[in-house]
């Protein structure tokens, strides 16, 4: 099975300046997931998909090949279907290699471990699907069908079976994407179009047990976690 790499690392990021770079113990998160993914044999093909000279620079190995991505996919509302689509013809045109699945590893998910992708690794070979997330159970507190949002300066109900809703013992469990790892099938980015297809399979990790770094109190979270 062939398997592409890809860790995003885009420069521009707002909430949390230089997010992709920020360190822990001495490296950065960009090094900490280049250095994680070169453990796995199952790649086939390690890259980074940033628009900074200076971010590829980080990475310190001779094997290390990367090509910088266009300012056009470097914005704030690049989807990440776009990204993942050029970049896998991008590099199967590099590589001269048709790959069966590319693998997402974001940076700003450093607690991840090799349990996590042998894991998703399994459930490939098994079921062959068009796509794994790796997710985390969100609080029913927070449950979509209890949240409100403003509109017009007024509360209304974000899910419009909010009104509906009785019990939190009744609600049924909803997840949350956290990072960790997440693989496409080559015909799900190619042709169905859709990151999250028909036939998408699913890892479900501890929410303590990962961190999603969006800002600083979830760098502090990381860096207190990070072993």
């Amino acid at each position: 099975m062939k398997i592409l790499c890809l860790i995003p690392a885009r420069s521009g990021s707002k909430g949390l300046k230089d997010k992709n770079i920020r360190k822990i113990k001495g490296k950065s998160l960009l090094e900490i997931t280049y250095n994680f993914a070169l453990k796995f044999k199952l790649f086939t093909n390690i890259v980074i998909s940033t628009d900074s000279k200076k971010y590829l620079k980080i990475i310190n190995d001779r094997n290390f090949h990367s090509l910088l991505r266009p300012k056009k996919l470097a914005k704030d509302d690049t989807t990440d279907l776009e990204l993942i689509t050029y970049e896998l013809k991008r590099y199967e045109t590099f590589y001269n290699i048709k790959y069966d699945y590319l693998c997402l590893l974001q940076p700003t998910s450093p607690l991840r471990k090799k349990i996590h992708l042998n894991k998703c690794f399994e459930i490939l070979k098994k079921t062959k699907p068009n796509a794994i997330w790796t997710v985390s159970p969100v609080d029913k507190k927070f449950h979509p069908i209890k949240q409100v949002q403003i509109k017009n300066n007024f509360l209304k109900y974000f899910n419009k079976n909010g009104k509906s809703f009785i019990s939190r013992q009744k609600l049924e469990q909803s997840y949350i994407r956290n990072g960790v790892a997440y693989f496409f099938s080559r015909k799900t980015i190619l042709k169905k179009k859709n990151i999250l297809p028909d036939k998408t399979k699913f890892l479900i990790i501890k929410t303590d047990k990962v961190a999603n770094i969006d800002n600083k109190s979830d760098l502090d979270f990381a860096i207190k976690k990070f072993k």
